[in-house]
């Protein structure tokens, strides 16, 4: 703990985790992570996610993920495969849709998974994590035309797992310490649903959803809700669908 030379009334602290700065006669302080105890401030915590996630999908790494999924062939609607674009040409609106789990239950994911194991984690870090796991194809994103992108936060139409691009079981597994309740019940959801459903696909694939559901459902009962039980900022009707803003190319 140490005073600065040139501005006297800041005291500057903790420089060996998470560094604090703060005005020695006054009650507030600002530091450069997000820590556990920071965790149950609400509106620090959101403000924290919002900032991390509109980095995101400003940096050139989101910008240019479709462009890379087109490479791989993934340049069709799920559901309308003639809907089929290229880098060079579109013959209509396609949308990269973050499926089954948000892009804010992502940023969720390695933000508590950090305060879990670590204790703390900046912003910076978050971003440049979302991008490692875009990178590495880990997060589950699927390509649809305009309309049943509309229609699919209207909660009238459902992507099975198998429909969707990415090991975004790899991704649960890496974060689990980071799985909040309500995370954890909206994938026990979306696997039920998928495993319920009149879909033809081999019966390995089958086994390994009931595997991932089961797996997660051992997860759901030691605990880990988000700020002690409180609700998950981002569960809330105003972010519980949100929409990706459509990549161009």
């Amino acid at each position: 703990m140490y005073f600065s030379a040139n501005y006297p009334d800041i005291l500057i602290s903790d420089m060996d985790s998470n560094p604090r700065i703060s005005n020695a006669t006054g009650e507030y302080s600002i530091t450069m992570c997000l820590s556990k105890e920071n965790r149950y401030d609400y509106d620090e915590y959101e403000k924290f996610l919002k900032k991390a996630v509109a980095n995101f999908r400003s940096s050139p790494t989101y910008k240019h993920y479709k462009s890379y999924l087109y490479s791989l062939g993934i340049n069709c609607c799920q559901f309308h495969p003639y809907i089929q674009n290229t880098e060079e040409y579109e013959m209509a609106s396609l949308e990269m849709h973050h499926c089954m789990f948000n892009i804010f239950d992502i940023a969720i994911m390695i933000t508590e998974n950090a305060l879990n194991t670590v204790g703390f984690i900046t912003e910076f870090q978050l971003v440049k994590l979302i991008k490692q796991e875009h990178i590495n194809n880990r997060v589950p994103v699927v390509m649809l035309c305009k309309s049943c992108h509309q229609k699919y936060h209207h909660k009238g139409l459902y992507v099975h797992p198998e429909q969707i691009f990415g090991k975004w079981w790899e991704m649960i597994e890496k974060y689990q310490a980071g799985m909040t309740g309500e995370i954890m019940e909206k994938i026990i959801r979306y696997l039920n649903r998928g495993l319920g459903e009149k879909f033809k696909y081999r019966l390995e694939d089958r086994d390994r959803l009931l595997a991932l559901r089961d797996n997660i459902n051992i997860l759901a009962g030691t605990g880990g809700l988000l700020l002690d039980g409180h609700s998950n900022p981002y569960e809330m009707e105003e972010y519980a669908n949100d929409v990706d803003p459509p990549t161009t190319i």
